[in-house]
């Protein structure tokens, strides 16, 4: 807004050191924490409910979950279905978690799960279905990736996305864990040099991330509105989308921000999450 030095001075007294942490704090913590079952069930749940009968359930079916962070939705998944699902994350502490996750849970060789960058990982055979769980604004060159993503599936598979929040929405920094007050569209009027700066200092001390996109785990900036863009010339065709999908409380926000969502200027300001079915086209 004013400059990294003025905008840190600004932001600073919002921020807190709660949760503070290295990344070798964070390895062990995700390693020896005891997994919330029900919790990724409840959520699991939530999800699928939200894309309205339009996401496959089949043990029949062939799974990849993109993106699949500490496996308990994965493992959900396959608990639910039945079915063989493969989970990839690019995060080493996330895929050692989630190989303890399953075998804990007697998973057996229906759950697999691969540390490796989606950008070159190649599967042994196409897939069935994709899932990606509040991972797509994550995945570095959105663009690229949804162009190798047909790669992953046969002609005529899927691939249910549910994702957010995009960063130019009003939360869209993924920052919140570090400040006392939940700033409205912070990563965009701010600079990014100081938000890194104070989430070095308050936040991931050994993360020396200098760009969004460098942080552990990543922040594409993704817009609303280049994702439509990117998902059509990759060759995807629309089943299902819909954005800001919220429930309880958050229906009165969604009410709030739909008359912006019509409007092509603003809508990548509005636009919080998406969940979306994509099908390729032959």
């Amino acid at each position: 807004m004013f400059g990294a030095a003025l905008d840190y001075r600004l932001l600073r007294p919002f921020a807190h050191s709660r949760n503070r942490a290295t990344e070798a704090e964070l390895d062990a913590r995700f390693l020896h924490a005891a997994p919330d079952t029900a919790a990724a069930r409840l959520k699991l749940a939530k999800l699928v409910s939200r894309f309205d009968g339009r996401l496959p359930r089949e043990p029949q079916l062939r799974y990849l979950d993109m993106g699949c962070g500490t496996g308990e939705l994965t493992l959900a998944f396959h608990q639910l279905t039945g079915a063989a699902v493969t989970g990839v994350d690019a995060l080493p502490r996330n895929i050692e978690r989630a190989r303890l996750l399953a075998h804990a849970a007697g998973a057996g060789n229906a759950l697999r799960f691969a540390c490796a960058d989606l950008a070159s990982w190649t599967p042994r055979e196409p897939f069935d279905v994709l899932l990606s769980f509040d991972c797509f604004e994550h995945i570095d060159a959105p663009r690229e990736h949804l162009s190798r993503m047909r790669d992953f599936v046969g002609p005529g598979g899927i691939a249910a996305l549910a994702f957010g929040p995009l960063f130019h929405s009003p939360f869209g920094d993924h920052m919140w864990d570090f400040f006392r007050l939940q700033l409205p569209w912070r990563g965009v009027l701010f600079s990014e040099a100081a938000l890194l700066r104070l989430r070095r200092e308050c936040f991931r001390p050994t993360d020396p991330a200098r760009r969004y996109q460098e942080v552990a785990g990543g922040l594409n900036l993704m817009r609303y509105s280049e994702f439509l863009r990117y998902a059509r010339a990759a060759g995807w065709q629309f089943d299902h989308l819909e954005a800001n999908v919220f429930s309880g409380r958050g229906a009165a926000l969604r009410r709030v921000a739909a008359p912006f969502l019509r409007l092509p200027g603003a809508r990548d300001f509005f636009a919080h999450n998406v969940y979306a079915v994509l099908r390729r086209e032959n």
